[in-house]
């Protein structure tokens, strides 16, 4: 989509919902399209233009469910001032309160997630800061691609980077400030952990803390708050790994006065 003034640039967002904004960005939603239009910081501050249209467009053939990479660029004359991304109803995951997931959902949307990643990665994308772009809605979802690439290595080893940090944002969302103690009790779990997302499967973790839990308690939970007397106690702030929405780590985290 083209515009010819910063003027008609402003008038159409003010026809948009806010959605939130980021180092890239401000984003908003038209939800009767169910399209996000993303306006780059580079244009909000009158800054240097960072992407061409050929870099925001170069995924736009590779047909993915989870990953929601950019199928139009805004342009203000001839100059590349945003994308347009597929808008799906969900909330990124730091926002959300893990004590309140449905754990086996969760497993069977992970599933779908991995398979995902591993299609990515053989069309050779490697993935870029995807730690706090992870959504939960009806699937799991992926956003903010740009800084993502096309590449020749092995696919293997993109795989593994692919999967890195998405295996990292699940851990931390689901354990840190919550069952750091539980997960270093228990020796597979620790393991996987200690290992920062690199090489392990977050299916089998999320699986295996389901299980722990359950067996510390006696019967099979289905939500995490069911093990809420668990937590950890007395959280020393500045040790905190995952960075969630602040009120929502108020109410979750049992933080050290």
């Amino acid at each position: 989509m083209t515009f010819h003034s910063r003027e008609e640039v402003m008038n159409f967002i003010c026809t948009l919902i806010p959605l939130g904004d980021g180092s890239q960005g401000v984003c908003y939603v038209d939800k009767n399209f169910r399209k996000v239009y993303k306006f780059y910081r580079s244009y909000l501050e009158f800054d240097d233009i960072l992407y061409t249209k050929e870099e925001i467009l170069q995924f736009k053939d590779i047909k993915s469910s989870t990953f929601l990479f950019p199928e139009e660029v805004i342009l203000l004359n001839d100059e590349v001032i945003g994308d347009v991304t597929p808008y799906r109803n969900a909330k990124n995951l730091c926002s959300l309160n893990p004590l309140n997931i449905r754990l086996d959902r969760l497993i069977k949307l992970l599933v779908i997630a991995l398979k995902e990643i591993e299609y990515i990665s053989r069309s050779g994308v490697n993935s870029f800061d995807v730690m706090y772009n992870i959504l939960l809605g009806n699937k799991l979802y992926i956003v903010d691609t740009l800084d993502y690439s096309i590449n020749d290595r092995d696919y293997k080893a993109i795989l593994s980077d692919n999967m890195k940090y998405f295996n990292l944002g699940i851990m931390y969302f689901l354990v840190d400030g919550l069952f750091d103690g539980i997960v270093s009790q228990n020796a597979k779990l620790k393991e996987m952990y200690d290992l920062k997302g690199r090489d392990i499967s977050i299916l089998e973790f999320t699986v295996e803390l389901k299980k722990y839990l359950s067996e510390i308690l006696g019967h099979e939970i289905t939500y995490l708050r069911e093990a809420r007397d668990l937590r950890d106690q007395d959280v020393v702030e500045y040790h905190l790994k995952y960075d969630r929405d602040a009120m929502l780590r108020e109410r979750i985290i049992n933080i050290r006065e």
